[in-house]
């Protein structure tokens, strides 16, 4: 009798060790399922999904670490997609890739590119005073410094030109490609260092676009759409009535010639 209950003892003690070891197992992958931040920038001209879940602009979005996400980017009307720009602690990468698949196993930044499909019309506008609010994107800073929210500044006046500077990471890792400006006119696309801005509405969004300075990512040339002046019209205008007197006068003398024979 004793050697039975010894046996099933023994067995109840080794049923509950393979428990204890199960159950440790289980707490060791519940603990390796680690949440990682990414981080989406605010960017002018669309939205972005990750496996169908929408990233709020210049907030952070919780994923486990190790998982693969689709990140999907939409255009808004007037843009087109350009590319991702992927950040994190290993370095940063661009895909033009839509949608853009890739496994986050740390803390990250993720940043869809979007451009004017056609810069907006000149505008004649003046007077009055305008808002300028710089967003913050991936691999540099701006003067005035921009926020992943938004930083307005309410000393600008429209028609009057103001300079915007720009520099890219002190680590060399980034180079920048454009900016990118909107206003209740459309928006536009510029390529110089520096923004010459002169605001055509009481309200402007402007950001700074840097790439990796890996990137082989290019812009495609982007149709704009010219306001003619009246002095340019007067002076076609001109050009064809001049054309049309000495025609005129041409005519008049070989004919007056061929008249007098």
């Amino acid at each position: 009798m004793k050697t039975k209950n010894l046996k099933v003892f023994t067995m109840i003690l080794l049923i509950s060790a393979l428990l204890i070891l199960a159950s440790s197992a289980s707490l060791s992958n519940v603990k390796a399922a680690t949440t990682t931040a990414l981080f989406n920038y605010t960017t002018l001209g669309g939205s972005v999904t990750a496996n169908g879940t929408a990233l709020t602009g210049g907030a952070a979005t919780n994923f486990n670490s190790g998982d693969t996400l689709q990140f999907k980017a939409t255009a808004s009307s007037g843009f087109q997609f350009l590319c991702f720009v992927y950040a994190d602690a290993s370095g940063s990468i661009t895909s033009t890739d839509n949608p853009f698949t890739h496994t986050i196993t740390a803390a990250c930044a993720m940043e869809a590119v979007f451009i004017p499909t056609s810069n907006a019309p000149a505008s004649t506008a003046s007077g009055g005073a305008a808002t300028v609010t710089l967003f913050t994107t991936i691999g540099g800073t701006t003067d005035p410094a921009a926020s992943t929210s938004g930083a307005s500044y309410s000393n600008y006046t429209i028609g009057t030109a103001s300079t915007i500077t720009q520099s890219s990471g002190t680590s060399g890792d980034f180079k920048f490609l454009c900016w990118v400006t909107q206003d209740s006119n459309g928006a536009s696309l510029y390529t110089t260092s520096s923004l010459s801005l002169t605001p055509r509405s009481s309200g402007i969004a402007i950001e700074a676009i840097w790439i990796p300075t890996s990137s082989t990512v290019t812009l495609p040339s982007a149709s704009v759409t010219p306001t003619p002046k009246v002095d340019e019209v007067s002076s076609v205008m001109a050009a064809i009535v001049a054309a049309a007197l000495v025609a005129a006068a041409v005519g008049t003398v070989a004919y007056t010639k061929k008249a007098r024979k």
